[in-house]
């Protein structure tokens, strides 16, 4: 019998998360039914929603301007949904499923950005089939896709010098393909862990920032500075050090989100006076940037080609997805994502089979 409601993880307020219990939205003719098995959150961006620090709580952004806004009225910001991606099994499809997605089916394996719930109704074209991909891969698609965005969009070439800070899904995944590109990798993350994966991702440095007393100035005179830096922390005190690390008229790539109240940048020092080009890396779907190249590449493209590479072996997810939670256990999840960092790479949520 096709289920009537579903349980969706909400973040009711700063530090606020629970379960909610709601009608299940009546699918149409273009939707499937989604029953999940496996979900993921997307760490950085959530844990900013988490602590209150979103810009999104408190201004507004003009999508004519393109700016951020004060706000005239206080911001229906919570509660909100959590939760990135889910892979899941199709348990109905409306009848013009086929015509709009052939290969997806009623006993399908999909994958889909979505949050956190046991069940989902979704438009078909907004799922994919697993097909030859494992769980693990595909949903490591949405980290893929930045990565992959962040080492577009600074012009990584063989050869180069490339210092990684923040060691996140994200951070591990430009690794990967740095190393792939055949660049020379430094990495830096407070947290062993990750340190350790990133090593066995084929970083040639890995660095822990709290054990030196200025590891830009460590970094610069054993290289004369990295040719770029890919900024994957979220913390401006990391990319201050990428900044700092970078050689003169170098790149610094930030693929971090950073909250309201951090700041711990002053420009007038190596920015300016080293020409560093500073660069944002944003192709997430509801933003529609492209990234920077001969060719506009969009998320839609980004999406496929990081499939492509998790099928091809170029890229792993082998490590990533820790600690394995139980769906019930999502609450305590999104509080030990927060507060005990160096015990979570990426969580992954588990559902029981119905």
């Amino acid at each position: 019998m096709q289920p009537t409601t579903q349980r969706v993880l909400m973040l009711e307020a700063p530090r606020q998360v629970r379960f909610s219990e709601r009608p299940l939205p009546t699918p149409g003719p273009d939707d499937v039914v989604v029953r999940s098995r496996y979900s993921t959150f997307k760490h950085g961006t959530e844990m900013l929603a988490y602590s209150g620090r979103s810009p999104f709580a408190t201004r507004v952004f003009d999508h004519d301007l393109r700016l951020f806004e004060s706000a005239p009225a206080p911001q229906d910001f919570y509660p909100r949904p959590l939760g990135s991606m889910v892979v899941g099994v199709v348990e109905w499809a409306g009848r013009n499923v086929p015509e709009l997605q052939p290969d997806v089916r009623p006993g399908q394996s999909v994958y889909a950005w979505a949050p956190i719930s046991n069940v989902h109704v979704l438009p078909a074209k907004a799922v994919c089939a697993l097909d030859d991909l494992s769980p693990e891969q595909a949903l490591c698609i949405d980290p893929a896709t930045f990565a992959l965005g962040g080492v577009i969009d600074g012009g990584i070439a063989p050869g180069e010098t490339v210092l990684v800070t923040g060691l996140g899904a994200i951070g591990l995944l430009v690794v990967q393909y740095c190393k792939a590109l055949g660049a020379t990798v430094l990495a830096a993350s407070s947290l062993a862990c990750r340190r350790k994966l990133a090593e066995a991702y084929g970083a040639a440095e890995v660095h822990d920032p709290g054990s030196h007393e200025d590891l830009a100035r460590l970094i610069k005179q054993r290289t004369g500075g990295v040719d770029a830096a890919i900024e994957c922390s979220g913390s401006s005190a990391g990319l201050n050090r990428a900044i700092r690390a970078t050689r003169q008229c170098g790149r610094v790539v930030c693929v971090g989100f950073y909250g309201s109240g951090d700041n711990a940048i002053n420009l007038g020092e190596e920015f300016y006076h080293n020409r560093i080009t500073l660069l944002a890396s944003l192709p997430a779907l509801a933003w529609n940037n492209p990234v920077r190249g001969p060719k506009p590449l969009y998320a839609k493209d980004l999406q496929a080609m990081a499939a492509r590479d998790f099928g091809q072996k170029k890229i792993t997810p082998d490590g990533i997805l820790d600690p394995v939670m139980r769906f019930e256990e999502a609450e305590q999840a999104v509080k030990l994502i927060a507060d005990e960092p160096q015990r979570v790479v990426k969580v992954l949520l588990t559902h029981a089979k119905a």
